[in-house]
């Protein structure tokens, strides 16, 4: 958030554009109306991917030469460690909140359709239980094969993770997708979607696919518990491509960012 008034030069990260896409008429029109006056006053804008900076330079006229990316990253001594969460189950790992550009929906609807309930892979989703989505895992037949983490340290996240036969993220828009690298720095395999940052993220280690057909992602799912060789083959590429996103490097960019910006 941008200050209105500043004695100093403001510099802001901008995360992704949600609002303009999936929230109401009205978070629309704030960014429209007033965030863009305020970004266009800043001195520098750091976007965390290439996506989101040129998503932010095609809506707000900034000038190019004020926006930088500077990517996110993960923390590897955090994800690669030992040791699971304990569930007494195989299961596919999904980490999110239960927004709609999650694609929470289409998420169950595949992993109903699939060979994973009648395979014993159970899906799990982080969070509190959800009233909805149960009923909607009701509807589907799978509401025993669906599971609730609840509310978990980091430490019991990464446990999670590195439990996992997979982690599916599926959303329909991302600025960046911190869990594709979490996964990828536990040695879990991952089945992302090919739109948004997501594809700048993943690169070549993970699976991509279509998020808006529910057949494209029941059938990742299956490849992803069932193929062994492309299973390891994704958590070796994975593991090289968690590393190459180092938060020492990052913070380095932004600090120099932040020292061009003082002169």
């Amino acid at each position: 958030m941008p200050p209105l008034r500043s004695a100093i030069p403001a510099i802001v990260t901008v995360h992704d554009l949600t609002h303009l896409h999936y929230y109401t008429k009205l978070h629309a029109a704030y960014y429209e109306l007033v965030l863009k006056f305020l970004y266009r006053r800043c001195r520098a804008v750091i976007c965390v991917s290439e996506y989101t900076r040129q998503e932010f330079l095609d809506w707000s006229g900034v000038a190019p030469a004020r926006v930088f990316t500077v990517h996110n990253a993960v923390a590897q001594e955090l994800f690669a460690g030992s040791g699971t969460f304990g569930l007494p189950f195989p299961y596919v790992f999904y980490p999110g909140n239960r927004r709609r550009h999650k694609n929470l929906e289409r998420l169950l609807q595949a992993y109903a359709r699939s060979a994973l309930p009648r395979a014993g892979i159970h899906l799990v989703l982080s969070g509190e239980p959800d009233d909805h989505l149960r009923e909607r895992a009701s509807e589907l037949g799978v509401r025993q094969q669906v599971c609730f983490a609840g509310q978990v340290t980091d430490e019991d996240l990464a446990r999670l993770y590195r439990g996992a036969s997979l982690t599916a993220f599926v959303s329909l828009y991302e600025g960046f997708g911190l869990p594709i690298l979490e996964s990828m720095a536990a040695g879990v395999p991952v089945l992302v979607s090919n739109v948004s940052a997501m594809p700048e993220v993943a690169g070549n280690a993970a699976l991509l696919i279509d998020p808006t057909s529910t057949e494209a992602i029941a059938a990742g799912l299956e490849r992803l518990c069932f193929d062994g060789p492309l299973r390891e083959q994704l958590i070796q590429a994975g593991r090289a491509r968690a590393a190459q996103f180092d938060w020492g490097v990052s913070a380095a960019r932004v600090w120099k960012i932040v020292a061009e910006a003082a002169l």
